[in-house]
């Protein structure tokens, strides 16, 4: 197992504890590497896989690094995706040396540069390929996965098809689509720095034994070589079936002692471009959750959702009088057909015979010998029994 620390470097107002730690696990041979002595002249940690079972993987690893920590510092999003291009080229020139022994060649990298950018923020410029992790944990206890993998396992969690926690052990898992010296293109992002937090760049062989709850957990233990070793730790009590590498860097008000006022979240540069891999996995998972105090934006649809909910209110309330209306009007008219009713249903008084002839013909008169030709009434018999028929 080999360790190295920087000690305490004060860099743009603020202090950072470096440090990293490998180990061979049961490999023959440990094909991780990582870099933290550049970290004080140009801000530069990274960490480099050899693919597992290629010849030369270590010869891989080193060759990047080396490529990487060669360019000088790193500002620009643009810069980190050129470095990782320069190492990829180095290590696939490196292979055709000796093809016999070398060719096939490979690893998997992720680096971060401290940098500011235009409007002065300070961060982090990114740059992966393969399977390598960056991750942060906020003050909050908040932990993000700041990078993606390029894996078909990391795929199948981005489509919602398996748990985060289960791409260690799905098929894919350990098929690198990207990878430096077979012709990969990083992914770059920018990450932001502050104090109080704690950035980590692991290879797959941590990421494989510890889930990124429990990276978190590790990433509060002591200083920087504290947690490196209590990870380590946790990967050998559950038996590392691989190489394993991790970087810590913790970040702290210059002094050495973390100020509450100082581990508040600020907005994100808006000249730099947001995390990649926030923008490339929209299925982000219970530790990749969104940046909670990333400035809030105006949508230029708010403006027609509101005229929308406006308009609708408007329809709402016209049918509501509408239906009032009708309703009022279907009482008048129920009302005034049971005032017909019952108009039509009284009796009507007996007119006089004279008032039913016309004004202009007199009523003849009744000779007296005329009697009116009107039928006595049958005198009523005595009642039938009640069961009898008629």
């Amino acid at each position: 197992m080999s360790a190295h620390a920087t000690g305490l470097v004060r860099m743009h107002g603020l202090v950072f504890d470096v440090a990293g730690i490998s180990a061979q696990g049961p490999r023959t041979e440990n094909q991780d590497a990582f870099s933290v002595d550049a970290f004080a002249g140009s801000g530069l940690v990274a960490v480099a896989d050899g693919m597992g079972g290629e010849r030369a993987g270590r010869m891989a690893a080193d060759t990047a690094l080396q490529a990487i920590t060669g360019r000088g510092p790193i500002h620009s999003l643009d810069a980190a995706r050129y470095a990782v291009r320069a190492a990829d080229e180095a290590v696939a020139r490196a292979a055709q040396e000796a093809p016999d022994d070398r060719a096939g060649m490979g690893c998997a990298i992720a680096i971060a540069s401290l940098t500011r950018d235009r409007s002065h923020g300070l961060g982090w410029v990114c740059a992966n390929a393969g399977d390598v992790r960056l991750i942060s944990r906020s003050p909050d206890g908040t932990v993000r996965l700041e990078t993606r993998d390029h894996t078909p396992a990391y795929a199948r969690w981005e489509a919602g098809e398996i748990a985060l926690d289960e791409i260690p052990d799905s098929p894919g898992a350990n098929k690198l689509q990207r990878a430096v010296g077979r012709g990969a293109e990083a992914d770059a992002t920018w990450v932001p720095v502050r104090a109080g937090w704690t950035y980590l760049l692991v290879s797959d062989g941590i990421t494989k034994a510890m889930r990124l709850d429990e990276l978190g957990e590790a990433m509060t233990v002591g200083d920087a070589s504290t947690a490196c070793e209590a990870i380590a730790r946790k990967v050998e009590e559950r038996g590392p079936d691989d190489n394993y590498t991790a970087v810590a860097v913790r970040v702290l008000p210059d002094g050495g002692a973390v100020d509450d006022s100082l581990t508040q979240e600020s907005p994100r540069p808006a000249a730099v471009a947001a995390p990649a891999a926030a923008a490339a996995a929209p299925a982000r998972g219970p530790f990749n959750p969104p940046d909670s105090v990333t400035r809030t934006r105006t949508s230029p649809l708010a403006g027609i959702a509101l005229a929308l909910a406006l308009v609708a209110l408007a329809v709402g309330a016209y049918a509501l009088m509408t239906a009032l209306n009708a309703r009022r009007a279907a009482d008048d008219s129920i009302a005034r057909v049971e005032t017909l009713s019952r108009q039509s249903a009284a009796p009507i008084a007996a007119a006089p015979a004279d008032s039913l002839r016309p004004d202009s013909a007199p009523a003849p008169a009744t000779p007296a010998a005329q009697t009116p030709n009107v039928q006595a009434p049958v005198p009523a018999g005595p009642p039938a029994p009640a069961n009898s028929r008629p």
